[in-house]
């Protein structure tokens, strides 16, 4: 997989970064001391680390003391396993945000961690810093291996169609943008970016964004990957 094409946009995503993190928290439980090292060695990360460690337990007892914002956790750990320990995390604080790194696109791998709550899988063949961001962010990181398992349940149709800038809406939620950032990049008010919102559940049936994102991901009406390339991060 060549990147290379990413590489000019690393400086702004840091930044975006570092703004998304401010005043969050967070813990890091991976299997291997060398990607810990990596991880603490980005700069936006170092200012919210607030713990680090190798197993489920001691990942689990740094997630009851420090009630993180965001764990970030590998599918395999030294001892115990990265779905057991998101499990185990929703069950302590559901406000407590998850990304899962996981080996491959297994089926039934998705398919836990769906059950389990993560609110981000990302793929070790992926892109973690947008998976970080999008998840950081109170976003929904579900890339296209993920979607196709959501895909495989009975479809519900919206009791409504949604309009073309309602799907752009719903595209800026699973990327986890607030809405005056939507705003920003709409040029629209933030009460009209709250309004397609409120007409988005509406037609969904649903009560709240995360519900929004998978429902849509699920019946095709949006794509990780297509919002990603399709957005120009404001940094202002």
């Amino acid at each position: 997989m060549d990147l290379t094409d990413l590489i000019p946009g690393i400086p702004t995503l840091l930044v975006e970064l570092e703004d998304i993190l401010a005043g969050l928290t967070t813990v890091a439980c991976l299997e291997h001391m060398k990607w810990l090292g990596a991880f603490m060695c980005i700069t936006p990360v170092q200012k919210s680390l607030v713990g680090a460690a190798t197993t489920e337990e001691e990942g689990f007892r740094l997630v009851e003391r420090q009630r993180p914002s965001l764990l970030v956790v590998s599918q395999r750990l030294q001892e115990g396993t990265g779905l057991s320990l998101v499990e185990r995390t929703e069950a302590l604080d559901p406000a407590i945000r998850t990304l899962l790194i996981a080996d491959d696109a297994n089926e039934d791998l998705v398919r836990e961690a769906l059950a389990r709550g993560c609110n981000g899988i990302c793929f070790e063949s992926g892109l973690f810093m947008p998976a970080l961001r999008v998840v950081a962010g109170g976003g929904i990181y579900y890339p296209e291996p993920v979607a196709a398992v959501l895909r495989q349940q009975p479809p519900v149709a919206p009791i409504e169609p949604l309009t073309e800038r309602e799907r752009v809406v719903l595209n800026h939620l699973m990327l986890g943008l607030t809405d005056q950032r939507i705003s920003q990049e709409l040029v629209v008010s933030p009460e009209t970016v709250r309004t397609h919102v409120k007409h988005i559940f509406q037609k969904l049936q649903v009560d709240n964004r995360t519900k929004a994102v998978v429902k849509s991901i699920a019946a095709g009406l949006i794509n990780l990957e297509s919002a990603l390339e399709a957005r120009t991060p404001v940094t202002g």
